[in-house]
């Protein structure tokens, strides 16, 4: 479908950012006009709380003006990107945000070098809302080293990046599936419909030529891989962390102690649930020994049931009717204001997101195609969007933005309302069986598969800081050794089986996929309470959406009524899975 035949109803309204080029154009003059002016702030900003404020207020007057028109363009060229004329204002946007950063650079070197000044200013009522960004800047100050030194890693920064930068332009190509005589496409992506095949045959060839290629290109993957890892460990000594593991978490303000919590729940305290979901797969597949070309296969078909908009949006009011009103309305206005762009055209950015700003809609990108996925995209958006909406509308700018660390709280939280209430009404043993099904098996995605590779990363780090060489064989041998473990003796391992890991992007993303595992297990616990009408967790979470930055992620987490630094709180999640996991056997 092409993008003019979409009815007007189905696309965003980008008009609310900006009626035309020539409004874009007028902020664009007032940031240029207002630039230069930063300069004369420098060396001076911290002199008298006046003039913090002043110049405060001219710092955010251009971040503000920089987001709403980075938006603009940007959201237009992911669903028209033969547009020249959004290409053109958005290569503008990002030439100015360059040319803002270079001008700014200097604001945290000098809140750092005089910080009882910083703490002066705090002190003043006028000030407070600043409380956390300079607190935020303030608590680096062990790690930052001197001007000389800094400017060295600056300059060292593309070098050091390199491996990252090697490992994003490795191309595989792929020999192709061959499925009644004739072939088929074959990359990670298209892999996933050919593992849902019931020919074990078919699904057994995309697993080992998805996985010769990375045997073949084994030794390139793992010096990228090495030359990543040595990056992440070099930063940490640099920069006087005890391990790259406690850089890593001090950049969301979390500790060591939360990620360990994470891996001893999911890798031993709990993982028997696991292995007691594979015993079920195994008789579901009349399997003595799962392959681990199964283990992507659908234990349960999903139902051929279709929806339009208009079941979509009432299931979805249907399942957050306790977040009360003011939490319908602006799911109401998000469909008529017309924030949401639905209909796949050619073009159009694949994938899903929900984006905007502090002065503009929160816009949701996504592809409705009238199945049960698209209502779990839709919800999932929509509960960024709602996220967005409410910080924005009760803290002040400075305060607004939330950190990624929570950022899939409320995403999933919505996703996991939307299973409990289908689950609650299917009308047949068929639909809730493949609604369970689905419900396990995102569970063990992000609760057990990942903490499996933070375990990996983990080790592979500690090597590196111990000056232990990661090899090819030493780092296939490890994933071997420990994917052995997970399973059980549950799933057979094929010889191509250790050399799966470079296939996985995350292990280059620095610690990022233990966050999964907290997000998800955060969800489903206050998912849970919330379907029970549990009117003070219900309160709490809303508090919690409305809370922007104003507090640390735990802190905002704990006040959402779910310390993730409390093992109760994976117990609850975990023993919820359990649940499931006995329900669907008894269904089965």
């Amino acid at each position: 479908m092409k993008r003019k035949e979409i009815e007007e109803k189905y696309k965003w309204d980008l008009s609310r950012i900006y009626k035309t080029k020539e409004e874009f154009m007028q902020d664009f003059k007032q940031v240029k006009d207002e630039l230069p002016k930063v300069e004369k702030y420098q060396g001076k900003f911290l002199d008298n709380i006046d003039i913090f404020i002043e110049f405060m207020e001219l710092i955010e007057k251009i971040n503000r003006k920089l987001e709403k028109m980075y938006q603009y363009p940007s959201l237009a060229v992911d669903v028209e990107p033969e547009n020249a004329e959004m290409q053109d204002l958005r290569a503008k946007i990002l030439g100015l945000i360059e040319e803002v950063d270079n001008k700014t650079v200097f604001i945290d070197l000098e809140i750092l070098k005089n910080e009882e000044k910083a703490k002066k200013i705090l002190k003043d009522e006028r000030c407070k809302k600043y409380t956390n960004t300079i607190n935020h800047i303030l608590r680096t100050k062990p790690h930052i080293l001197s001007d000389e030194t800094e400017q060295v890693l600056a300059m060292g920064s593309g070098v050091l990046g390199a491996s990252y930068k090697t490992y994003t332009n490795i191309r595989p190509e792929f020999e192709p599936v061959i499925i009644e005589g004739k072939e088929h496409f074959l990359n990670e992506e298209t892999a996933k419909e050919y593992f849902k095949n019931p020919d074990e045959s078919i699904r057994k060839q995309t697993y080992e030529k998805l996985n010769i290629v990375y045997k073949k290109l084994a030794n390139v993957y793992a010096s990228t891989l090495e030359g990543t890892i040595k990056k992440d460990v070099f930063y940490s000594k640099v920069r006087k962390f005890k391990t790259p593991l406690e850089a890593s978490t001090f950049g969301d303000e979390v500790t060591e102690e939360l990620f360990y919590k994470v891996l001893e729940s999911a890798n031993n305290t709990y993982h028997k649930y696991y292995l007691e979901y594979l015993d079920t797969a195994k008789k579901l597949m009349n399997k003595e020994v799962l392959q681990m070309y199964d283990l992507r296969y659908p234990l349960v078909k999903e139902p051929d049931k279709k929806y339009t908009l208009d079941d979509a949006f009432n299931l979805i009011f249907e399942a957050t009717k306790n977040f009360g009103e003011e939490y319908r309305k602006i799911l109401e206005k998000a469909r008529e204001e017309r924030w949401i762009d639905y209909m796949p055209c050619e073009g159009k950015r694949h994938g899903a997101y929900s984006s905007g700003c502090y002065d503009t809609n929160p816009y949701i990108l996504t592809s409705f195609i009238g199945d049960i996925e698209s209502i779990f995209t839709l919800i999932h958006e929509l509960g960024h969007s709602v996220h967005s909406y409410l910080s924005y509308h009760n803290q002040e700018y400075v305060n607004s933005g939330y950190r990624i660390f929570v950022a899939e709280v409320a995403s999933t939280v919505n996703e996991n309302l939307l299973m409990e209430l289908l689950i609650k009404n299917c009308n047949s043993n068929e639909e809730k069986k493949y609604l369970l099904y689905k419900k396990l098996d995102e569970f063990i995605g992000c609760c057990y598969r990942q903490p499996f590779f933070a375990n990996f990363e983990n080790i592979l780090h500690q090597k590196v800081a111990n000056n232990e060489g990661l090899s090819n064989q030493a780092i296939t041998d490890l994933y071997e050794k420990l994917s052995e473990e997970y399973y059980g003796g549950k799933v057979k391992m094929h010889e191509l089986s250790k050399y799966t890991c470079y296939g996985v992007p995350h292990f280059y993303y620095n610690y990022y996929v233990y966050k999964y595992t907290v997000g998800m297990c955060v969800a489903s616990v206050i998912a849970k309470r919330v379907a029970n009408g549990d009117k003070t967790q219900i309160e709490n979470y809303l508090n919690f959406l409305k809370s922007g930055s104003i507090k640390s992620p735990v802190e905002l987490l704990t006040s959402a009524g779910v310390n993730p630094l409390d093992e109760n709180l994976y117990k609850e999640a975990f023993e919820n899975f359990k649940k499931d996991l006995e329900e669907f056997k008894k269904i089965i």
